[in-house]
Formats: C-alpha cells, sequence, structure tokens
C-alpha cells in the first residue's frame, strides 16, 4: 500500500471509530473537505449528486456521475460505486445504494448537504433515519497531524511574505481593488497554490463591516486599512489579519487598536491544554467588554482552521470542548465603530504541549504605511 493510501485508510478508520462510538451505521458525504480529507479525490459539488458512504463494518460505497469514472476509479479501485449518466438521472443509483445499506441511519453533514442530496436519500430512508452529523464529524479534523501543520506553516509564510510586499507598495489614492490584485499576484508569486478565500481589503468605513466586500473606496490619510486573507497549500489554509493606517492614525484609533491588541494577546495567552475552548474567547472578550468599546464588539473570538477556512472548534465562550494539542485555530478579536473605521488582528494558533504555538509572526503593534 502507498503512503498516500495508508494516510486515507487511516483516516477511514477514524471515521468508522467515531461512527461506532456516536451509534451511526454510516456516514454520507458530498464533495467537500471531508470527502477529499478521506479519499484525495477533490470533487466540484456541482449539479449532479455525488455521495461518499463510509459504513461502521468497514464497507464503502459510492455514487458517482459516469464523467468522473477514471478519476475515482483511479484513486478509489476497492469502493463499490454506481456510476450513473446524464441520460438516466441519479434517481436508480440512490435506489441501488439503499438496497446496498439497508435500514440504516445515516448521518450527513448538516452545514454542507444540499436539499437535493437530502431529498434523494430520504426517498428512500424515512427522515429520522437521516441525520445531521455535523458534531460527530467534527472529530475527524479537529486534531492536525504533522504534516498538515507543515503544510498550513507554509501557506502562513506565503500569506505574510506577501502582504509584507504588498503593503510596502501601498500608498495614498490608491483603490481596495488595486491593493487586493497586488496582495494576490504576491502570494502566487510566492508559492501559494491557491487562496483560502477571496481576500478582504477594506479601508476607512467600509472596514467597519467585518466581511465587506473590497471595491473601488481609495485610500486617504488617516484611514485605516483592514487586510483579511490566506494563501493556500498542500490542502491546508491561511487566515490572518491586520489593520495598518495610512501615513497616521488619530487618537482614538490608536486607543481602539490597542484594546483589540491586547484582547488578541489575552487569547493567545489564554490557550492551555485542559481548559474548555471557551475559556478563550472569554479572555479576550473581556479585554474588550472591560474596555470603553464594549458596544463596538460583533463577533466571537475565532475559529478553527484547516482544510476549510471554519471548521471545529468555534472558539466562543459556549463552547466547553477541552482544548487539545494538535487543535488549530484562529484568534481574531476585533472591534467596528459603524461609518467610520474597524480594527481586527488574528493569528494562526496550533496547539502544543505546553500551549499556544502561534504560527503566525507579523507584528501586532500599530503600522502605519504610505
Amino acid at each position: 500500500m502507498s503512503k498516500s493510501l495508508s494516510i486515507f485508510s487511516k483516516r477511514c478508520e477514524r471515521l468508522i471509530g467515531i461512527a461506532i462510538a456516536k451509534e451511526i451505521d454510516a456516514f454520507a458525504l458530498v464533495p467537500g473537505a471531508n470527502f477529499t480529507y478521506l479519499t484525495g479525490v477533490e470533487l466540484h459539488l456541482m449539479e449532479r449528486p455525488t455521495i461518499f458512504v463510509v459504513c461502521k463494518d468497514g464497507s464503502k460505497l459510492a455514487i458517482m456521475p459516469s464523467l468522473e469514472e477514471q478519476k475515482w476509479s483511479q484513486a478509489m479501485p476497492d469502493v463499490e460505486t454506481y456510476y450513473w449518466k446524464d441520460s438516466e438521472g441519479s434517481d436508480a443509483a440512490f435506489a441501488w445504494l439503499a438496497d446496498q445499506c439497508g435500514s440504516i441511519i445515516l448521518g450527513v453533514e448538516g452545514l454542507r448537504m444540499r436539499m437535493t442530496e437530502y431529498a434523494l436519500l430520504v426517498s428512500h430512508w424515512r427522515n429520522e433515519q437521516v441525520i445531521n452529523a455535523d458534531a460527530a464529524l467534527a472529530e475527524l479534523r479537529i486534531l492536525k497531524d504533522k504534516n498538515e501543520v507543515l503544510a498550513l506553516s507554509r501557506a502562513i509564510t506565503i500569506s505574510e511574505t506577501a502582504l509584507l510586499e504588498t503593503l510596502e507598495a501601498t500608498r495614498v489614492g490608491q483603490t481596495e481593488l488595486q491593493v487586493k490584485s497586488r496582495l494576490q499576484k504576491a502570494m502566487l508569486s510566492h508559492g501559494a497554490e491557491g487562496f483560502a478565500f477571496d481576500p478582504i481589503v477594506l479601508t476607512g468605513s467600509a472596514a467597519a463591516n467585518p466581511h465587506g466586500t473590497s471595491g473601488g473606496g481609495s485610500i486617504v490619510p488617516g484611514a485605516c486599512l483592514l487586510i483579511d486573507f490566506g494563501a493556500s497549500y498542500g490542502g491546508m489554509h491561511a487566515d490572518i489579519t491586520r489593520t495598518f493606517f495610512c501615513q497616521y492614525a488619530s487618537d482614538e484609533h490608536q486607543q481602539i487598536y490597542n484594546v483589540v491588541r491586547l484582547a488578541n494577546e489575552a487569547g493567545r495567552d489564554a490557550v492551555r491544554v485542559g481548559m474548555p475552548v471557551g475559556s478563550i474567547d472569554d479572555a479576550a472578550t473581556s479585554v474588550l467588554e472591560n474596555s470603553s468599546y464594549a458596544d463596538l464588539i460583533l463577533h466571537k473570538t475565532g475559529h478553527g482552521l484547516g482544510h476549510d477556512i471554519h471548521e471545529a472548534p468555534q472558539i466562543m465562550r459556549e463552547n466547553n470542548i477541552p482544548i487539545a494539542q494538535g487543535m488549530v485555530f484562529t484568534v481574531e478579536p476585533g472591534l467596528y465603530k459603524s461609518g467610520e473605521f474597524g480594527v481586527r488582528i488574528e493569528d494562526d494558533i496550533h496547539v502544543g504541549p505546553d500551549g499556544a504555538d502561534c504560527l503566525t509572526s507579523l507584528n501586532r503593534q500599530l503600522q502605519t504605511f504610505g
């Protein structure tokens, strides 16, 4: 067995262990991070229903559009697969799957599976037999191995190098889209295999929207420039945010920036193996709440990071699962003054035996440019 096949087999074995522990007979997965994590096959979630099923008895089944037969059969030769043609439709394939599986409990990806696949499944299983298994599936990828951390570290290095190069060339009068374009080119030139997501580059009042869309807004003196971005490498995704100021920052902007910086530091310092994940959010958010700017809080402190940009664990007070060695997540407190500006400082954290191993190294002190 090749090394790559061995990795995917071990991952499937781990999923089978989760199925047994959670008393779920099988997991039915659609193209996405879990699908690729278990098979090494990257497929787009398009108009043709595609399902990979892993049963707790170790058997594996798939429903696959016929145009993917060559790719799938080469990568997964031991998976019993029904290849369906466009001219036939996929109904017969789902009937075949039901016949193969029998009356079992199917766990699906509640945040990923579309109504199309769900409706086809429940046409052969009772509604209560097709359950949302997101909580169980979160255990599959929540701990990263050495190779995943190395790939993520490479994605982060590429991202940081690109950001510094981009900032050096950023000037008054340039638009958000110009900065974004330069950043993307820099990431690719330094070895990125793609982008973790469409970079968010916002200046001035646009930065008060945490997930705003970059546009034609021009940078002016005294304005903030919030950049949330990340390179992809080896299937892993960086997610970094820094906020800069053009030429100078007002006294109030400096004060708000420093509150966010201290919240970021408190969040990173709170990472302790065995403590609840929510304690990280509590530490960071408490700094924001105890400042003069508590009314500017809009979101939790962070989220898991890896093959997906947002995955388990969610860094929020209500999350009581214990922090474990191997977890990777963001710490990204922010404050946003509507109509004026926003500040977010985001780092990527790997949990080592002694706590936070911060994978990002960019300066967190207030910086100006231009």
